[in-house]
């Protein structure tokens, strides 16, 4: 088996910062597609058309070997987790700006709070408490006070979207370590078609494939795919080159990326709360990146 070297930080943030900038691509596509078809329609053929590239990839790097797999375990509870939460992302950015979707992400960090207290059992001191609580005041904050114009489904969409990205970046760093990133890839994008095709059969979400007038809704489809592949490839690579609390800092990038889609594209309109609430969130968040990292 070949050895990676887990402390290569500039390529961990090379890979993860070009991971952001697709990931934020792909939900102005999602955004742009879905009065037309289905969340799980969209998801469909995100992962149908993002195997074809990781497949060729996998097969060129690893042969015969290329779905072979050593942690079953954590490649199954990665897969679980990762597609619960491409789902919640996918439905924030549909029912929330991008901007306000991509904030609230952000507290991912503070959910992991949580969980590492929950399942390793870790004791957490009162700054580190103190720095949770403010972090949830941040959301807070950006959510009210509640207007008929906040959708407070995307709200809770978003929250578990980062709730359930924090299991999954877990169990792929846990991966990273001994499985190939293209290998995971694969099997956690046939999941996803399997999952999300079955779910849009039952709805009779495929209907109106049928009734498209041109084909261009199709090659939008086609991107999403492509781009996801070298998006999902980016992401495990990421986590393989560098240590997550090294690569943490980084996705603070995607909301000012996010700010500046949503107003190219979305005319989203960016209020002084809004940047208050991220602000608390980034600050809150970083605190405790700052200290895992001193205590490690």
């Amino acid at each position: 088996m070949t050895t990676i070297n887990q402390n290569n930080h500039k390529m961990g943030a090379i890979y993860l910062i070009g991971q952001i900038v697709m990931s934020l691509f792909l939900v102005s596509i999602v955004k742009v597609l879905q009065p037309e078809f289905s969340v799980f329609l969209i998801l469909f053929f995100r992962y149908l058309f993002c195997l074809p590239l990781l497949i060729a990839l996998a097969i060129y790097t690893r042969g015969s070997k290329f779905l072979s797999i050593t942690n079953t375990r954590g490649l199954a509870l990665r897969t679980i987790f990762g597609v619960l939460g491409l789902t919640m992302w996918f439905l924030s950015v549909i029912n929330l700006d991008i901007s306000l979707a991509t904030a609230l992400s952000q507290t991912m960090p503070i959910f992991i709070t949580g969980l590492s207290v929950i399942i390793a059992g870790e004791v957490v001191g009162l700054k580190r408490l103190v720095s949770v609580l403010v972090g949830f005041f941040g959301v807070l904050v950006l959510i009210f006070p509640l207007t008929p114009a906040l959708n407070l489904w995307g709200v809770l969409y978003a929250l578990l979207g980062a709730f359930f990205s924090a299991l999954m970046f877990v169990y792929l760093r846990v991966l990273g370590r001994t499985d190939p990133a293209v290998s995971t890839a694969i099997w956690y994008n046939v999941t996803g078609v399997i999952l999300a095709g079955l779910l849009a059969y039952i709805l009779n979400d495929f209907e109106p494939l049928v009734g498209l007038s041109t084909p261009d809704s199709l090659y939008l489809l086609i991107v999403l795919g492509v781009l996801a592949s070298f998006q999902q490839f980016f992401l495990a690579q990421s986590h393989m080159y560098a240590q997550a609390s090294m690569l943490a800092p980084l996705h603070f990038l995607s909301i000012p990326l996010g700010i500046v889609i949503g107003i190219v594209f979305f005319d989203e309109v960016i209020t002084f709360k809004f940047l208050l609430g991220s602000a608390i969130i980034v600050a809150s968040t970083y605190y405790m990146l700052m200290r895992e990292q001193a205590n490690q």
